[in-house]
Parts: C-alpha cells; sequence; structure tokens
C-alpha cells in the first residue's frame, strides 16, 4: 500500500499492491480512513486517484470498498479516477456499474511489482490526463 498526497495538485492517491479481495479489504479501508483523516487537515484535495494497476483481480467484497471510498470522496465534493491495467478489473466495474461514477484510465502495461517485485511506476496516471 502506497498513499501519496500532493498538495500542488491537491490530489490523494492510493496505490493498492495487488488484488483487492475479501482477504485485503480491511488493510485497504484502514489506511485511506486514516489518510482521508490526515489529509483533511493537512490539506483539501479535489481528486482521489485509485491506483489499480498492480490488480488482476477485483472481487464483490472489492467492489464494495471502492463503492463505500466513492461515497466518502463525492461527500467531501471530491472526484475519483482509478487506473487500472487488467481488463477483469475493468469487467467488475462495469458489472458493478461503478465505472459511470469514476474516471477509468487504461495503463497499458501492468505494474511492474506484478512481475518480478520492482518498484512500480510512481504515477500510472498520464500527465495530459485532467478530469473535467
Amino acid at each position: 500500500m502506497n498513499v501519496k498526497l500532493d498538495i500542488e495538485k491537491r490530489t490523494l492517491t492510493l496505490r493498492v499492491a495487488g488484488d483487492l479481495l475479501s482477504t485485503t479489504v480491511e488493510t485497504v479501508r484502514k489506511d485511506f480512513d486514516g489518510w482521508l483523516e490526515i489529509s483533511e487537515r493537512a490539506a483539501e484535495w479535489s481528486t482521489f486517484k485509485l491506483d489499480l494497476t498492480a490488480a488482476k483481480m477485483v472481487d464483490a467484497s472489492g467492489l464494495y470498498l471502492i463503492v463505500s471510498l466513492l461515497k466518502q470522496v463525492q461527500q467531501r465534493g471530491a472526484v475519483m479516477q482509478v487506473a487500472y491495467s487488467s481488463p477483469n478489473v475493468l469487467r467488475t466495474f462495469v458489472f458493478g456499474h461503478v465505472e459511470r461514477h469514476v474516471e477509468m484510465v487504461k495503463v497499458s502495461t501492468p505494474c511492474p511489482a506484478t512481475e518480478n517485485g520492482a518498484t512500480p511506476d510512481p504515477n500510472p496516471f498520464p500527465e495530459e490526463f485532467t478530469f473535467r
């Protein structure tokens, strides 16, 4: 799990290290809740970026967590972007109709951490990508 708060760009980015499954959602939830509390006191952010490029799968528990995160993000008046590389992840978002409420960012190559343990790309969101 990796969390980054960029005050200048007003973004909070949460990178999930692998699949988002029933066995991992509580860790992700606790990390997000902790950073949400810290960031509310530290700075205003208007965009939450969820990096799922290392995930090959998101199950029902993971999707429920994402919907919960989305509601918290929307309550503070922010928007949510999701970076993914696996078509399975996109399929889960489409199946749950979540892709209608977030900006999906396709990253063409999977996160290197899933292949050889290397450090993942620090920013899977392309610079030319802007949220409307």
